[in-house]
């Protein structure tokens, strides 16, 4: 298995995230960063874009969701992006972190961690 991969680090989305009533009724900011196994030696050319992944277009996907999704758990937010990530981007594995910086009051942030390896 190859050991490539793109790194996507302290990606930023202010969105509605949270169960309690409190954090439906505002934004609160998200840190995302995203560790994507890939495959380099697949590439064969610059435009090779079948086996390339575009990591600007997976950032925009990650915004895209947490903007509309207006999710109650960091857990489901995580589920959908990567069953999303593997449509749509050649990549063999994600393991994805989501920092929730002002959900405890005194810890530097809390959040989650997800690995999953394609399907």
């Amino acid at each position: 298995m190859s050991r490539d991969g793109v790194l996507i680090h302290g990606l930023e989305v202010n969105c509605v995230i949270g169960i309690l009533p409190e954090e439906r009724g505002r934004t609160q900011p998200l840190r995302f960063h995203l560790d994507l196994g890939a495959d380099f030696g697949r590439i064969r050319h610059p435009r090779d874009y079948d086996h390339i992944v575009d990591y600007a277009a997976i950032s925009s996907l990650v915004r895209e969701r947490a903007l509309v999704g207006e999710y109650l758990l960091l857990e489901t937010l995580a589920e959908d992006l990567c069953t999303e990530i593997f449509q749509r981007f050649p990549v063999l594995s994600i393991r994805l972190t989501i920092e929730k910086p002002e959900a405890v009051e005194t810890a530097d942030w809390v959040g989650i961690r997800v690995h999953r390896t394609r399907p």
